[in-house]
């Protein structure tokens, strides 16, 4: 998996728990909310550059392959060698593009807030502070 992603992946199965979990738990975690924002924010500017990241790391080895002839042959699991039906060319990175990552990570940031409003850790104003920080808006049915 794409470290970008699975780093993504991991905060947002983080932030998942905490939503369920034992109030005093979260009393826990809302004494570090700092962190778990600046987490959920530096996650998803590493998903928002993600392609401008690929492209520059494709190009460099697209470049460095074509300019110093390198060659790669596939191995052979029949002869435990050099296959001779391979062309020798490396094959180049293949993007992958997240579906859906993002979403589920600011959905799983925001009910996590939202589980912080409702046992009065936060206040509205807070609430919607840290929503705007994170990109989202709160849903006025969220808050009855």
């Amino acid at each position: 998996m794409i470290y970008t992603f699975e780093k993504s992946d991991l905060i947002t199965k983080q932030l998942r728990k905490f939503t369920t979990a034992y109030t005093h738990h979260v009393v826990g975690q809302y004494a570090n909310i700092d962190f778990w924002i600046n987490e959920v924010v530096t996650s998803l500017k590493a998903i928002d550059e993600h392609k401008k990241r690929f492209d520059k790391l494709y190009t460099a080895q697209k470049e460095w392959t074509e300019d110093h002839g390198t060659v790669i042959h596939k191995y052979c699991f029949i002869c435990n060698g050099r296959c001779e039906f391979s062309n020798g060319k490396p094959s180049l990175p293949v993007y992958k593009q997240e579906k859906g990552l993002r979403k589920e990570l600011v959905d799983a940031a925001y009910f996590f807030l939202l589980r912080c409003f409702r046992i009065g850790l936060l206040t509205r104003e807070e609430l919607k502070q840290k929503c705007d920080t994170i990109g989202t808006s709160i849903d006025p049915n969220d808050l009855e």
